[in-house]
């Protein structure tokens, strides 16, 4: 039997590309009150998979329509709607999903989400106390090479530890070409991140700011300076703040928007009297 079914479903598969409109009426499965059209499982059918997951994506899905099928006429079946109680939440609810659909498309063709940093900085000048840091954050130079790479590291030594200025200059460009993993304090960044990407023998203690270290593990050669620090209880930079006044500013410009489309629905229709009020 099972082998039967196998093929069945296999049949089923390979017939696939034939014509829909050959197999529009060709039933794959049916209750007592519903039907289950080839067609139908072929739309939802992923082009992308194989033959084999295909013949399994087409016996799950014809199964759980079974499964939910009969157990919704046994329901129907048993549970009276005599005051139209379910009945309402159904129309309820398809109304909420045309509402909701339609208000999707709505925000996804008049929604500007381009945010300039001008409303970022305006929105932070407004709200900065609310942005406490909760943990230390630190604008780290942090230079990495592999323990094989003798002369880039040689390089790096000599330049990292110079106090010309033209020498950090060159630094700069030289990593650039040649490292992979680096940065030069263009971006805060929590000191426990920036801890844990180093060798476990440093301490937190070691990396006061400006100090210049230089740590290794079996892996890799660490450079590493601190720029600046913020503690605890300070105010969060806009830069850290950014991501999450943007997410603000966006969802308020949706509300307003949606808020302004639903009342001028509503003005349409009440000015081409397309509705009446008794009361």
């Amino acid at each position: 039997m099972k082998t039967i079914q196998i093929l069945f479903i296999s049949m089923l598969f390979c017939v696939a590309c034939s014509s829909v409109t050959e197999e529009a009426d060709e039933i794959l499965a049916k209750t007592e009150s519903q039907v289950l059209l080839k067609k139908d499982v072929l739309s939802a059918l992923p082009i992308s998979l194989s033959p084999e997951d295909s013949v399994a994506f087409i016996k799950s899905y014809v199964d759980e329509w079974v499964r939910v099928n009969v157990l919704y006429e046994k329901a129907n079946d048993n549970i009276s709607d005599a005051n139209n109680a379910i009945s309402e939440q159904v129309e309820r609810f398809r109304k909420e999903l045309y509402i909701n659909a339609y208000e999707q498309l709505f925000l996804q063709q008049k929604l500007d989400t381009l945010i300039p940093q001008s409303q970022i900085d305006a929105y932070y000048e407004k709200h900065k106390n609310e942005y406490v840091l909760s943990s230390p954050v630190v604008k780290p130079t942090l230079i990495v090479f592999p323990v094989q790479k003798e002369m880039e590291i040689a390089h790096v030594d000599k330049l990292f530890f110079s106090k010309k200025e033209a020498d950090e200059d060159e630094l700069k460009d030289f990593c650039f070409v040649h490292c992979q993993k680096f940065s030069f304090a263009n971006q805060w960044v929590a000191l426990s991140s920036l801890t844990q990407e180093l060798p476990l023998d440093i301490r937190n203690e070691s990396l006061q700011v400006g100090k210049k270290v230089r740590v290794q593990d079996s892996l890799n050669v660490y450079f590493v300076r601190i720029e600046e620090q913020l503690n605890a209880g300070n105010r969060m930079p806009v830069e850290l703040a950014h991501d999450n006044i943007a997410k603000i500013i966006l969802q308020s410009r949706k509300v307003e928007l949606l808020k302004n489309m639903r009342n001028k629905v509503f003005q349409d229709a009440e000015h081409k009297k397309q509705f009446e009020v008794f009361y």
